[in-house]
Order: structure tokens, then sequence, then C-alpha cells
């Protein structure tokens, strides 16, 4: 039957970029993957708990903002490549 993955959702095809110049500040009695859609103005906090989305949802919505975060990451670093030239 092969390898089935939790959820049986696909990897994204890219592994973030990691060349911070500083270590960020994590949250350490909030759940940031919970909460990344409210901290993003998506999503409002009581959504959270209310069952107005589901774990799938959570799990799109990150993807979505991690996606969009590579995205922009990308057309920074296209648009300074093009400014260098």
């Amino acid at each position: 039957m092969g390898n089935i993955r939790f959820f049986r959702r696909k990897p994204l095809d890219f592994n973030p970029e990691t060349t911070l110049e500083f270590i960020p500040a994590k949250a350490v009695n909030v759940d940031e993957f919970l909460f990344s859609p409210v901290l993003a103005g998506l999503w409002k906090q009581h959504e959270l708990w209310d069952g107005t989305y589901t774990l799938d949802d959570l799990l799109d919505i990150n993807e979505l903002l991690e996606v969009k975060q590579e995205n922009q990451r990308r057309a920074v670093e296209a648009a300074e490549r093009k400014a260098g030239e």
C-alpha cells in the first residue's frame, strides 16, 4: 500500500530558507501553529475553539501562509538580483 502520510497530505516542494540575521523569539505558553492564522489577521481567536474551522482548515491555512511567505522571500530576492545587474 506504500507510505501513508498523516492525513495523506503532500509535503511542500520547497524548504523554507533559514538565513536569518537574528534568532526569532518563540512563544512558550501559546501554540504558534494554532494561533498563526489569528496573528495573520485571517481568523479570530474564538474561531479556534468554537468549531468554525476543522483541523484540515488549520493545516491548509498554515500551508498557504508558508507558501505566501516563501513567495514573498523569492520576490524580494529576485528584485535584489535585478537591482544588482
